[in-house]
This record gives structure tokens, sequence and C-alpha cells, in this order.
């Protein structure tokens, strides 16, 4: 293909949590590049984190849909490269619609690729979850690890990334795969689990933990997440498969206990709902760190901040909560 060169950026679902601080995070670090986003703008508030590049002329918000070839192959041509958050939410009573989730991560996933085959992009670049490994039988999950999801959003992940191996060795397509543990950070919606914590401890609520507590994931700080997609992007290897964690597991009780202390809320507020699987998840990211990449935001200072930024911005996520 030659030498890599990307200027132009097309962004699914870059107004979403972990996508608008993607963008937000590559316009600060590089002056040259272009970014478009692509997003269907339905969640509450969407569009919203992305106010403070708007003025931004490297920067361009367009409302649509992935499945819609017209745009999409509108967009696509004049672009290097493809980054796909696109990603159905659970809706507000916390249950999946499955055929909903399939359209846009399978349907959408297939309509960017064919876009990016045909106008030749230097790199697609899906953003999967460790959710895709299915509850955790060992250690961690290393890439080559089976496919096992047990949720809806994951499994049409999983959908997602076999469809876009496909286009890399029939078609050629540079693909390239992130598997990331579970984010936090500022601006996540209070729908999202670690922030649904932080709200709920803010306002004096109980705080919910699944099981009998034990159950743990690897917590990575959204700043970790999109430098390391960010890594991939211009530093990995298209057929290649990377885990992104900090590879640290924390327990329900531990990360409960760890948001409470930072809101300066007493632990009495800590219920173990004795419900539900209470699974464990985490992923072995070592095959980042010949890309040059660590996480730099450690748990417990992460919360911290986190806290710090949902205590000072309470209307922010107040309103959010009542959409």
């Amino acid at each position: 293909m030659g030498k890599l060169r990307i200027r132009h950026l097309l962004v699914a679902g870059g107004a979403g949590f972990l996508g608008s601080a993607f963008v937000r995070d590559r316009l600060r670090a590089d002056p040259e590049i272009l970014i478009t986003v692509l997003d269907t703008l339905r969640r509450p508030g969407a569009g919203a984190d992305l106010d403070d590049v708007g003025e931004d002329g490297r920067f361009t918000l367009v409302q649509g849909d992935v499945r819609d070839r017209t745009v999409v192959e509108r967009l696509a041509a004049a672009v290097d490269a493809t980054i796909n958050f696109a990603s159905e939410e659970f809706t507000g009573s916390g249950v999946a619609d499955g055929p909903a989730l399939a359209r846009t991560d399978i349907e959408g996933t297939a309509v960017l690729l064919e876009a990016a085959r045909k106008f030749r992009h230097q790199r697609f670049l899906l953003v999967s979850s460790g959710e895709v490994y299915g509850p955790l039988k060992a250690a961690a999950n290393r890439e080559e690890d089976r496919l096992a999801p047990t949720s809806l959003p994951a499994s049409v992940r999983a959908a997602a990334e076999i469809l876009a191996s496909a286009y890399q060795a029939s078609y050629g397509v540079p693909v390239l795969i992130t598997r990331a543990t579970t984010a936090y950070g500022p601006r996540q919606p209070v729908n999202q689990f670690v922030a649904s914590l932080i709200a709920s401890a803010l306002s004096g609520q109980t705080v919910l933990i699944a099981g009998n507590g034990s159950a743990t994931r690897d917590y990575l700080h959204i700043d970790d997440q999109v430098a390391g997609i960010a890594r991939v992007l211009w530093k990995g290897e298209p057929g290649t498969v990377y885990n992104i964690g900090d590879g640290v597991q924390i327990s329900g009780s531990q990360l409960a206990e760890t948001v409470l202390d930072a809101c300066g809320k007493p632990s009495s507020l800590k219920r173990l709902t004795r419900e539900g699987p209470g699974w464990s998840y985490a992923v072995d990211p070592r095959r980042m760190r010949p890309l040059g990449w660590d996480p730099l935001v450690r748990f417990p200072e992460g919360i911290r901040q986190t806290v710090d930024w949902y205590r000072r911005n309470e209307s922010w996520w107040r309103l959010r909560a009542v959409a």
C-alpha cells in the first residue's frame, strides 16, 4: 500500500462517550488532522461533548446513519481511513433491542467496510470490546482466545469483527481491531456502569453491585483508551487484534468502596444485590507494549479525577439522568 499517511479520518459514532473523547484528543494532539464525524445524534445530549471543538475548522459533524450507503460513500470518498465506534446502546430500561443492535453493529459495519474497500482506505479500525471473550476463564484473555460473548451487545460486536476480518482476507482491506476493557472517565453517560455508581454516590443513594462483589474487571481511564486506539491506528499491523487494558483487576466491592471514598460518602451505602452472575472480565494488553503504549492514569487516581469532574459538572449529568 505504500507509506502510511492518514490526514483525514471518518469517525463513525464519534459523538458518543468514547468516540468524542477520541476526536477531542486527536484534534489537540495533531494540528494537521482533519476529522469528519458521522453519528445519528439520537442519544440524550448527543453532540454536546463535541461543542468545544465545534468551531475548529478541521472538524465536521454530519448527522446520519452508518447504514446509509449514500451518506457513507460521500464521506468515505474524501478521507484516508475509517474508525468505527458506532454501536447501539441499551435502552433506558436496560433491555437491549437485538434487531437494532444487529442493524447498527453488523449492517453498519458492512456498509463502512464496503466504502473503505471501494475508496482504498489506508486503515479501517473497528473498536470492539473485551466482553467479546465472555466471562473470564483464566488470568486474562489473550487475543487468540476463543470468542464466547454472553451479552447481546458483545455478540453483535463479535459478529462485526468476523465480518471485518473477512473483508481483510477477501479484499485486502487493512483492518485493525481493538478490544478494550471497561472504560470510565469524565463525560461518561450515567446509564453506564462506573458513572452510574458515581452519580448514585454523589446523590447519597445506595451503590449497587451485582452478585457477592467478588467479580473483577479491568477498568481503563478514557484518556488511556483513546491514546491506545490512536496508537493502533497509526502503528498497528493490519489484520491484527489488540487488547487495550490496564492489567489490574478490581472487584465490584473495591470499585464501590473507591467511588464512595472519593465522593466522601460512607461505605454503608454499598449494597450487594446477590442477583445476577457477577461475571469477571479482563484482557492481557501485552501486544500493545511494542507499539509504545502503556496506561498512564492508574485506577484510584483516575476515579478521584472522575468524581471531581462529576462534582463540578452536576447539571451535566443530572440532565442526562432525567433524559
